[in-house]
């Protein structure tokens, strides 16, 4: 009973939404979903604002998957959705588009490598191009593990590091379940 208050409640907030971060390279089915939750720390400019995320995607199949993100309780909320292709187990590549303060443009090169049955480490490079008042282009380097805790569902920690200075940190932590 428990599972599926839980999973009620995701849904009602998951399926607004993007994930640029909370992915690995994996990709899902055709047909198969994904929900999840993320409470997560942004940090810039010696400001730290706490946000939560709720985060989507479905499987359309041919190594292709749909993301979506949703974010609230920060200064502004945050949505967007992605385009993931899978070119390997442990490669990705997505393209989308968010809103947070601006709107902006995503890119990322997800790479998981699995480390002990059910563990994987995330890792890539992320991109955004933002249209604001000047054009940015903030850069990080996502760093996470993803660890399966049985029917359905994983834990995942993970973080963003800023390598310039339109960026900012990013720490979260959360769950996914798959169906």
């Amino acid at each position: 009973m428990r599972k599926a208050i839980i999973l009620l409640l995701l849904m009602s907030g998951a399926f607004l939404s993007k994930a640029q971060v909370f992915n690995t390279s994996g990709i899902l089915k055709g047909g198969e979903a994904a929900i999840g939750f993320e409470p997560s720390l942004l940090v810039y400019d010696g400001q730290t604002d706490f946000m939560m995320f709720f985060h989507a995607g479905v499987g359309l199949g041919q190594n292709i998957d749909l993301g979506a993100k949703f974010g609230v309780f920060g200064d502004e909320n945050y949505y967007g959705g992605d385009i993931e292709f899978g070119f390997s187990k442990t490669l990705s590549l997505s393209a989308g588009a968010h809103h947070f303060h601006d709107f902006a443009l995503d890119g990322t090169a997800n790479v998981t490598v699995p480390l002990a049955r059910g563990t994987k480490l995330i890792t890539g490079l992320d991109m955004d191009i933002v249209f604001g008042d000047e054009t940015k282009i903030p850069l990080w380097i996502p760093l996470g593990i993803r660890v399966s805790v049985g029917n359905g569902w994983s834990l995942i920690m993970e973080s963003e590091i800023e390598l310039t200075d339109e960026a900012y940190h990013y720490f979260g932590v959360g769950m996914a379940f798959g169906f």
